[in-house]
């Protein structure tokens, strides 16, 4: 079975996750691992290689998609390849969780590279829903 929601509809539900991300006093976050990716809502097994803040409003709602924004570039704190990434609100609670990659590829979240180096630095190329 397929489900069709209007457009109307589209920019409800994402105006309602802009919303939960945005909750809480600290700003959403994007957690970037290079673990294997749990099952949903599961403990990640090892650290993020690289937490991204996202400004608060955490994005913007145009024309049916979803663009997080990060409110400046993060500091990579382990090396690995990126391949999964963590969103959660300002309260600390779980959005979803995405694949990652470079800015070629077609992730939901998309970074100039996969490969990350601590002490560097990296930046949300684009993070969209729709």
């Amino acid at each position: 079975m397929t489900v069709t929601i209007s457009a109307v509809h589209n920019t409800a539900r994402l105006n309602g996750t802009l919303t939960f991300l945005n909750s809480g006093n600290e700003p959403a976050r994007i957690r970037i691992y290079s673990a294997p990716q749990p099952a949903n809502g599961a403990e990640p097994d090892g650290v993020p290689l690289v937490e991204m803040a996202l400004r608060k409003p955490a994005g913007t709602v145009v024309d049916g998609v979803l663009t997080l924004a990060t409110a400046v570039d993060a500091m990579i704190m382990q090396s690995g390849v990126a391949t999964w990434a963590r969103v959660i609100n300002g309260n600390n609670e779980l959005a979803w969780d995405c694949d990652v990659t470079d800015s070629k590829g077609n992730g939901f979240i998309q970074l100039p590279s996969t490969t990350l180096y601590a002490g560097g630095v990296t930046r949300l190329v684009l993070g969209t829903i729709v």
